[in-house]
């Protein structure tokens, strides 16, 4: 079979296509001396493939996949609609350099676990190019030329994660689902996107659209005020200087030296004369970056194959479907998310909020059947401990009560929702503090807030952007399943949750109040049952100042 990436591209030799050799070649050979083929004479291997399929022959798809695979800049994002052919497009961009026995490559996904899907799939590209090493400690391809393709994750701590990586270099780095990544990580991948051996050193990502994401705001000049790509900016190549570890320390221009005026006076720093036989400034330090839309439709292999994929996708939330289907990068059913990937980085890399060493524990009721019931332990504004479980509310309240004699909380220090199913807990534990959210505002008004769990919502949002609140390193790996989810860590179970945290903007010109349950439920595919739980902690901060207020009025 055969492989062409289109256009100016060469010709890489994917196995066997069993063909007449014909004057179908463009007369350009690459460096290496391999023939270029015709467009015209691909678009007849396109055609030869739909009538008889062959699963031996792989000819980049017209549109996203074949730019994908063509253009030249060193940033790409490939986003859009699921099922557009993206991670498989990952995987091929290997194929241009398989051949070099230096070609060191190197493809991420979040949890070692999702590299599943992305690994079977290899064996359809690279099965005959080398071997493949199944070990969890490795799941490298070695190729027949001394290359290789490593699969690796990215979900342990910036910190872990930048000594995992220290002092490696790839030429070539994938990562699927980069949404999911923190923007720090791509930063410090950047720096490993090197190689001394004239291989094009290039970093590709790709995802589904997540307007909530540093993504979203990179790739913001491709997309149009309704949240859809700009067809005529569709691989257009832009150029920019990434200055710091925000996104917003990004200078964009239309060329190198339009970037190159606007931070100049931090390159000329970072500028010797030693580098003068390199290049110029604006070569040397401005990256180039291009932003793909990748569409559904022009994935005409998985259409013909599993057609009933479009019901699937059709078959969603309106939210859900207008990413996935109609590739939207702003459309949100319900209000605007409060907390980012930033924030959640932030939390996680937090040095202890302890302040005093008054013990807490917070709970959100659920019991067999239902959703989670989730007890945060505290010491302060440090987490110190989690205990998730879905027991009869028997042993639920035996488990309650195990927990305050362990971590040595002192009941009153206890708070949980007392709507619902918190019902239960009232008869046994008289002195805590039963968190009634539909309650009203601590001001006593609903000028400012619509109850009381919005109040709470918002105060614990606002300290927690701002880096009041931190959490035990070793808890983030914990793991833990419920509805749509399986033994995910919890530092992703937190990540995907953050996401139900929304105002409700329909409600703004009133007060501030959260989402409705159900909306977040639709948002993440289930009850957010582990940061409700955990922003209940707000709430003693709240009944202390209420307290304290009556006190004067006393006086």
């Amino acid at each position: 079979m055969s492989f062409q990436s289109l256009h100016d591209r060469e010709i890489y030799h994917v196995g066997f296509l069993f063909m007449e050799e014909i004057a179908e070649y463009s007369g350009v050979t690459t460096t290496d001396g391999k023939k270029i083929l015709t467009y015209e004479f691909i678009e007849t291997l396109r055609e030869a493939d739909k009538k008889m399929p062959n699963p031996q022959k792989i000819i980049a798809q017209r549109g996203g996949q074949e730019k994908f695979l063509s253009t030249m800049a060193d940033i790409v994002i490939y986003g859009g609609k699921r099922g557009g052919a993206k991670s498989f497009s990952l995987l091929l961009e290997s194929q241009h350099d398989i051949q070099s026995k230096y070609f060191n490559s190197i493809i991420f996904r979040n949890e070692i676990n999702d590299l599943t899907d992305l690994i079977t799939t290899s064996y359809q590209i690279y099965d005959d190019f080398g071997k493949y090493n199944k070990s969890k400690g490795d799941m490298t391809w070695n190729f027949n030329w001394g290359g290789w393709l490593e699969f690796n994750y990215y979900s342990d701590s910036i910190e872990d994660f930048k000594k995992r990586f220290q002092g490696r270099q790839f030429s070539y780095i994938g990562v699927d689902e980069i949404t999911h990544m923190d923007y720090p990580k791509f930063k410090y991948l950047i720096t490993c996107n090197r190689n001394a051996h004239f291989i094009r050193n290039r970093f590709f990502g790709t995802c589904n659209p997540d307007p909530d994401s540093w993504v979203a705001t990179f790739i913001n000049w491709w997309i149009d005020s309704d949240g859809f790509p700009i067809p005529d900016r569709d691989g257009v190549v832009r150029y920019c200087f990434m200055d710091g570890d925000s996104i917003e320390g990004i200078y964009w221009g239309d060329t190198r030296e339009e970037v190159y005026e606007q931070c100049k006076h931090i390159i000329d720093r970072l500028w010797k004369p030693e580098y003068e036989s390199l290049g110029s400034p604006q070569e040397l330090f401005i990256k180039s970056v291009t932003f793909i839309e990748g569409k559904l439709e022009e994935n005409m292999q998985l259409l013909r194959s599993d057609p009933n994929y479009l019901a699937n996708l059709a078959n969603q939330s309106e939210e859900q479907r207008a990413r996935d289907l109609e590739g939207n990068w702003k459309f949100r059913t319900a209000g605007t998310g409060l907390v980012t990937l930033e924030h959640m980085r932030s939390f996680f890399e937090n040095a202890l909020q302890t302040e005093s060493g008054t013990r807490y524990i917070t709970c959100d009721p659920a019991f067999t059947g239902g959703d989670n019931c989730v007890f945060w332990i505290w010491e302060g504004w440090n987490i110190i401990g989690i205990h998730v479980c879905k027991k009869d509310s028997k042993k639920t309240i035996e488990t309650a009560k195990f927990l305050l004699e362990q971590y040595k909380v002192l009941e009153e220090n206890f708070a949980y929702d007392l709507n619902g199913l918190g019902q239960i807990f009232v008869g046994f534990f008289p002195k805590a503090l039963k968190f009634n959210n539909i309650e009203c505002p601590s001001d006593g008004s609903h000028t400012m807030f619509d109850y009381l769990k919005s109040e709470v919502a918002y105060k614990f949002i606002d300290r927690f952007t701002r880096g009041g609140v931190s959490i035990l390193p070793d808890l983030l790996k914990r793991k833990y399943s419920g509805k749509g989810f399986k033994d995910v860590p919890l530092s992703q179970v937190l990540i995907n949750e953050r996401q139900a945290m929304r105002q409700d903007e329909n409600a703004a010109d009133k007060y501030w109040k959260l989402i409705a349950k159900s909306e977040m439920k639709k948002i993440v595919g289930h009850s957010p049952d582990f940061w409700e739980s955990m922003m209940t902690r707000e709430i003693f901060e709240i009944k202390k100042k209420r307290k304290h207020f009556k006190g004067i009025g006393l006086l």
